[in-house]
């Protein structure tokens, strides 16, 4: 068993309230404490399991569109037939897609075709889906008009919108009053919305209801992130951040198992609506709060009491007289803060960051959502795509060690952009084995991002600065289901697109320092010390 052995200047002598002296107190950081307890625990697997079912939540309602809007048969009517430039079929395209079905619901709204309702839509009149699966999406049962036909798109990117003001209010709210709590308020969030849709047909409400499903993402998933993190000893904190990631990819891949068993979508959104619903009493009873947050409240008894807890489960002690601490950085004022932006390298090192976390994003979720182009059934493309993230994340742990992060970032972007690329060929094998590549080599990208931002920036705005390449990615998941629709339409610039700036985003990576093995920057000084190893470096090589 590893155990730490605090520094003679650490031990304190406690006086008592005569005046005498007491035992020795000893001031322990919680992570030399976690350190003292050795490898993880049971208290940690505990926990470990319990985020997972947490986060495995998470997943399944950002896919939810893909299923509950998914495309169905349908076919021209008679009528549709009839009229001139009237209503066709394309196959693999749904009927607004189509640009003459387009033109002929706007020719109906105009009045150029008389005898018939100005206000009547398409579907139904000039096009029908197919009465046996009519009832398998949004799409076929609230008959929208083609005017109208975006908001469907649209649903997802307002997920992402709820996620960006998720993310940043329920952040704030779990430094207010604690992980624990702010879980279960985020929880309630994304239940009360799960079931409200399945029993309002309406698009208003469901795209509202996708707004908040989002928000809540932003609570519940990043805070069993963070939490499981917070009890791993120092040196497992890397294995338990990954496991969490993979876990991700499993949901991934299960949320076609869902669709697969509950076809009509309204019993889809109430299947996906009972995990959170179980989830939420699960947490009341189970989750323990973080002794990170007692410790910043300056509530150290309690914080001392939940690393007892920990040391209880796992059998191990807490240190003798174990008096917590922490050292608490000094509050960023905006004077602080524009003195750091108006250093060039880190200028620079930001705006290539962003740009990193913006194609991570737009590469992943356009894949995602796109998916719906492929040929063949799509629920098995949804679940290969989900398996195909897993490899994607274990090759990434083991080459950011071994190339470092920079160069495992740029080397899986440029086999994105090359996936891009060979899919424009309308080939529907070689496209899907390009999308599972993508989607292996996307997952990567994740995984080096979170990892590099945490690493690249100075102490005092790390947070910051992780949370402007946050913000980015959200940015590309709001765009990415337009392209999606966009390939349906023009199925070779999208992919023309986005390989161009994945080359781009591959080149201005090589303008960023390395951080594998190197310690945190604690001020900007010790961040532009990043750039002079990598000089040194070079002229020991040239030596």
């Amino acid at each position: 068993m590893s155990t730490y052995t605090p520094l003679e200047t650490d031990n304190l002598v406690k006086p008592t309230e005569n005046g005498e002296k007491d035992q020795d107190v000893v001031r322990y950081k919680i992570d030399e404490v976690l350190e003292h307890f050795g490898s993880i625990g049971k208290f940690q697997i505990y926990l470990i399991l319990l985020c997972t079912c947490i986060g495995l939540v998470a997943p399944w309602r950002i896919l939810f569109d893909i299923f509950a809007a998914k495309p169905v048969p349908w076919k021209c009517t008679t009528l549709g037939k009839s009229i001139s430039d009237g209503c066709k079929f394309e196959e693999g395209k749904m009927p607004c897609a189509v640009e003459a079905n387009a033109d002929l619901e706007s020719r109906l709204r105009s009045g150029e075709i008389e005898g018939m309702d100005k206000n009547a839509v398409g579907a139904g009149l000039f096009w029908e889906f197919d009465k046996e699966t009519a009832d398998h999406s949004i799409r076929s049962t609230m008959m929208l008009s083609c005017s109208d036909d975006w908001k469907f798109s649209f649903a997802s990117s307002i997920y992402f919108i709820g996620a960006f003001f998720g993310v940043w209010m329920f952040g704030s709210l779990s430094d207010m009053l604690g992980r624990r709590i702010t879980c279960m308020i985020s929880l309630g969030m994304c239940i009360g919305q799960a079931w409200i849709i399945p029993f309002f047909n309406n698009i208003t409400v469901y795209l509202a209801c996708r707004f908040f499903d989002g928000a809540a993402f932003g609570g519940f998933f990043l805070i069993a992130f963070v939490l499981e993190v917070e009890y791993a000893p120092p040196k497992y904190r890397n294995r338990v951040g990954s496991a969490f990631h993979f876990i991700t990819s499993v949901g991934m891949a299960t949320v076609a198992i869902w669709g697969v068993i509950f076809k009509p979508w309204k019993a889809y959104a109430i299947a996906l609506a009972i995990p959170p619903t179980i989830m939420l009493p699960v947490c009341y009873f189970l989750l323990p709060e973080s002794a990170r947050y007692y410790l910043g409240k300056g509530d150290d008894q309690s914080a001392l009491t939940m690393l007892q807890k920990v040391a209880d489960v796992n059998g191990k002690t807490i240190p003798a007289g174990c008096q917590l601490y922490e050292e608490v950085d000094e509050k960023t004022g905006v004077r602080d803060l524009l003195k750091r932006l108006s250093n060039g390298l880190l200028i620079r090192c930001a705006l290539i960051n962003m740009f990193g976390w913006f194609m991570t994003s737009l590469v992943y979720y356009m894949l995602w959502f796109s998916a719906k182009s492929l040929a063949g059934d799509i629920y098995v493309n949804a679940a290969i795509l989900g398996i195909a993230e897993i490899p994607g994340r274990a090759v990434a742990f083991v080459l950011m060690d071994k190339i470092g992060r920079k160069f495992t970032f740029m080397g899986s972007i440029g086999v994105g952009c090359v996936c891009m690329f060979v899919s424009i060929h309308d080939n529907p094998v070689s496209r899907k084995v390009m999308y599972c590549i993508g989607k292996a080599v996307s997952a990567a990208l994740w995984a080096v991002i979170y990892l590099y931002s945490s690493e690249m920036y100075p102490t005092k705005i790390r947070n910051l600065g992780s949370g402007i390449g946050s913000a980015a990615a959200r940015v590309a998941a709001l765009i990415a289901p337009f392209i999606g629709d966009w390939l349906e339409v023009s199925p070779i610039v999208p992919y023309i697109l986005v390989g161009v700036l994945a080359i781009v985003c591959s080149g201005i990576f090589m303008f960023v320092p390395e951080t594998s093995g190197k310690d945190l920057p604690q001020t900007l000084e010790d961040f532009e010390l990043l750039f002079e190893d990598k000089k040194d470096k070079g002229e020991d090589e040239q030596l």
